[in-house]
């Protein structure tokens, strides 16, 4: 039978099948192994799946990596600035890329597990010739606090200092304000008012609320279908808010009218589900937060906390074992990864007492879930 090479395309009957996953099948040794850095995510590897993977795979499609504990890992989630993302993301495709230098992703991974990254880097990038090193290196030497976490402290307090005094006075403070003046008078606001002020601190470094920040839901990035949405829709709010005061920004918040500011000031947002989020911040859908939960990484949720709807309406009350609470998770960031992932009826699906009908129509799941996604609902009407 005549078939296509999952890496370069050739038709032939003579190709060989992956031995992990079965799927795909390949014409050499070479496109496998070329092939290897986006299919290790679709097969079954012998080894998990480690953060310098989902590294190895932005390197090849030379964009930030999407996965939170990747940015935390390899120091995205320290380069506050959208030009130090940029130079830390080159600084890799230097030495992961086979055309330069090589490294592959389990040896990043060892050097970080052993705390030898910094070291490791340097001595790679010594290895060539200076001519060839690029301009990433130079200025990796000069900001190795980014993946050196015991050299950190007193950099990143200087720079989330600067950024909070950047966003102050955008936002309308005085020129004179020492950074203490800065932090009471921002102390003193209301609640409402200070998640403003710290959005325009984020939107200011170009940067957006990732799932594990409380700020992730209230400006409607849990609408978002993947991470490039929510790049787009931190983009459009970057426009915004050069385009409207402070103060209409907090009132269009308050007043849940933030769609109509950015209608009132010629900006397009096509983000499928932004109204839904943006109609109350103080009282949205339970699907958001169950998103939310199901979205964060152990070490961003170690005690695995979960708002009470959350675990009244999706099932997770249910669970009677650590186990069953990983699984069901499993199956609704499944759901939530899906092109095709419509959270409206999956609240809908909830509210009618029918969850595991619903997601079967969509997935297969085993029969375990039909008990585990039970919910008191839909309530009985009362006279």
């Amino acid at each position: 039978m005549v078939r296509e090479c999952n890496a370069c395309g050739r038709e032939s009957s003579g190709l060989k099948r992956c031995s992990g996953c079965h799927k795909v099948w390949y014409c050499s040794v070479t496109c496998q192994k070329s092939d290897w850095v986006p299919h290790i995510f679709e097969c079954k590897p012998r080894r998990p799946i480690t953060t310098a993977d989902h590294l190895a795979l932005a390197v090849r499609n030379n964009l930030l990596p999407q996965d939170t504990q990747t940015c935390e890992d390899y120091g995205f989630a320290r380069a506050f600035t959208a030009e130090k993302r940029s130079k830390l993301l080159g600084l890799y495709i230097g030495l992961m890329s086979s055309v330069f230098i090589g490294i592959p992703s389990k040896t990043i991974h060892d050097w970080r597990v052993k705390g030898v990254l910094v070291e490791e880097i340097k001595a790679a990038y010594y290895k060539i010739p200076a001519e060839s090193r690029g301009e990433y290196f130079p200025w990796f030497l000069q900001n190795q606090h980014i993946l050196d976490p015991s050299t950190t402290a007193d950099q990143s307090n200087n720079e989330g200092d600067a950024m909070v005094l950047h966003a102050w006075r955008f936002t309308g403070g005085a020129e004179t304000d020492s950074p203490a003046d800065i932090k009471a008078q921002i102390n003193s606001m209301s609640e409402d008012k200070q998640s403003c002020h710290l959005f325009y601190t984020f939107l200011l470094s170009k940067w957006h609320p990732a799932p594990f920040h409380d700020l992730w839901i209230p400006f409607g990035f849990c609408s978002c279908a993947s991470e490039e949405e929510e790049m787009y829709l931190g983009g459009q709010y970057q426009v915004l808010i050069t385009k409207c005061t402070f103060n209409e920004f907090y009132d269009a918040f308050c007043s849940a009218r933030i769609l109509d500011l950015f209608h009132k000031n010629g900006i397009d947002v096509n983000v499928r589900y932004l109204a839904d989020v943006l109609q109350n911040h103080n009282m949205h859908k339970s699907v958001w937060d169950l998103k939310q939960f199901v979205l964060q990484t152990h070490e961003q949720n170690p005690e695995g906390r979960m708002v009470n709807s959350v675990a009244c309406d999706y099932g997770f009350m249910n669970c009677k074992k650590g186990a069953e609470i990983q699984a069901l998770k499993k199956v609704y960031r499944t759901f939530f990864e899906r092109y095709d992932a419509d959270p409206l009826m999956l609240h809908d699906a909830a509210i009618r007492g029918n969850i595991f009908g619903y997601m079967g129509s969509l997935m297969k799941l085993n029969r375990k879930y039909e008990r585990l996604m039970k919910n008191p609902y839909p309530l009985p009407v009362l006279d």
